[in-house]
């Protein structure tokens, strides 16, 4: 394990970093970008032109918008710069303000992904627990034969479109893990979201006895999911847990504040006020800059799980991005990290939401950095464990293979022979299909 670094070499990076970028606050809050409310295609043109020049975090190398773009995504895709910049994306505010803000979404809560690399057979990746689909049975690991009587590669394709509205019906034909033809029918809704799908406490030998592990299922980083994960390690204190399975493979990102919030818990009193992630903005906003520290987490208070964790598992996939990411870099200068499964997608940048004429861009503002002044992760990090993810088994199985790595880890202190067989072959492609959740980082 990476020892801490020293206080002195942190104040002199500290310094180093500020002189450079400029001095900023403490805090985790920031002010966005003022959003324009003139709303005529010049207009609109102008004021987005204005925010890149000004905001954007590769605005030097920035190209000259295309104004021939027939669409405003179009004319701002154009400003992009390519390929470094593989994460900026614009979609509407609304949508934006549902997931991100409301914590809700007008559909039905499933993600597709394919299970073969020759993409013929289209398998159920997450189900949401309060969407329609979940009450109908759907469930991770069934087969899709057909929606709406479209094959995989028509669902692939598009043909199944987004719904925005609720009271859409929607024909689902499936086989189930097991291997029973299920054909139903459902509704869209406007449902919930629950961005803590599952949490387990496992027991397994130990060398002085049985040790406790705890088990949380994470899907994005949301400020109403605070009160769930403060449940959650309430719990976990409760049943006097000394390991951790943290399960970020389908979690894309999303508030900063909300990472470091879930990364002081996992680090408790031990990293209390010390450096989580510096957040360097571009040479034109100095006063932006971002040092944030770890807090001293209530919902562990006085017990020992309040101490600290020494050591914690993540399970990730291509798909675990952004602020996921910003947990691992910022945990590993004071926390044995164990990965398990597969290379992250690599994403140290983040976004300050600007909303324009009801679209919300996310262009990249900022870089992160941790307290040993390590970033630039771009091509992801890299599992201690390389294990393929596990269809078959639900989120919180003790037997899904992922989970069933970390926790021999926890029994032989290594990843084990098995592992071997575990691992993917070959990636399989990256596509989700159905309602995904966004990736993304930003601030609060």
């Amino acid at each position: 394990m990476p020892e801490p670094m020293g206080r002195l070499a942190l104040a002199l990076l500290l310094a180093a970093l500020l002189q450079a970028c400029g001095s900023g606050g403490g805090g985790a809050e920031t002010e966005p970008p003022p959003t324009a409310q003139a709303c005529t295609v010049a207009e609109q043109r102008q004021s987005l032109r204005e925010f890149m020049q000004g905001h954007y975090y590769w605005y030097r190398d920035m190209p000259a918008p295309d104004e021939r773009a027939t669409t405003m995504d179009a004319y701002f895709q154009s400003m992009l710069v390519r390929p470094r910049d593989r994460y900026s994306y614009s979609e509407p505010t609304e949508l934006y303000n549902q997931v991100f803000t409301e914590g809700r979404r007008v559909g039905y809560g499933y993600t597709l992904v394919w299970a073969d690399l020759a993409r013929t057979q289209l398998r159920v990746r997450f189900v949401e627990p309060a969407g329609p689909v979940a009450r109908a049975g759907l469930a991770r690991g069934d087969r899709i034969l057909a929606i709406d009587g479209h094959p995989p590669a028509d669902i692939a394709a598009g043909l199944v479109p987004a719904v925005a509205t609720p009271g859409v019906p929607r024909t689902f034909t499936v086989t189930t893990a097991a291997g029973q033809w299920r054909m139903f029918t459902v509704e869209s809704e406007d449902y919930p979201l629950s961005p803590v799908a599952a949490t387990r406490v496992f027991e397994v030998p130990g060398s002085s006895g049985p040790a406790r592990v705890g088990y949380l299922a994470y899907s994005q980083f949301v400020g109403y999911s605070r009160e769930p994960l403060q449940a959650a390690f309430a719990q976990f204190a409760q049943a006097g847990i000394g390991e951790l399975i943290l399960d970020l493979r389908y979690n894309g990102g999303g508030s900063v504040a909300v990472s470091r919030e879930l990364a002081s818990l996992v680090g408790g009193a031990a990293t209390a006020w010390r450096l989580y992630s510096y957040l360097r903005f571009n040479d034109q906003q100095p006063g932006s800059t971002q040092t944030l520290l770890f807090t001293a987490p209530e919902a562990t208070a006085d017990t020992p799980l309040g101490l600290g964790l020494r050591r914690v598992f993540v399970i990730t996939s291509g798909g675990t991005a952004s602020a996921s990411e910003l947990l691992i870099n910022g945990l590993k200068p004071f926390v044995d990290v164990v990965l398990v499964g597969e290379t992250t997608y690599g994403k140290p940048y983040g976004f300050v939401p600007f909303d324009l004429c009801g679209t919300t861009y996310q262009a990249v503002q900022f870089e992160s950095l941790n307290a040993l002044g390590a970033g630039g992760f771009t091509a992801g990090f890299q599992p201690t464990c390389a294990v393929a993810d596990d269809l078959d088994h639900q989120l919180g199985d003790p037997a899904e293979t992922r989970i069933r790595t970390a926790l021999d880890y926890v029994v032989t202190g290594s990843c084990g022979a098995a592992a071997a067989q575990r691992a993917p072959k070959q990636p399989l492609p990256l596509e989700t299909f159905g309602e995904p959740w966004p990736r993304g980082m930003f601030v609060e």
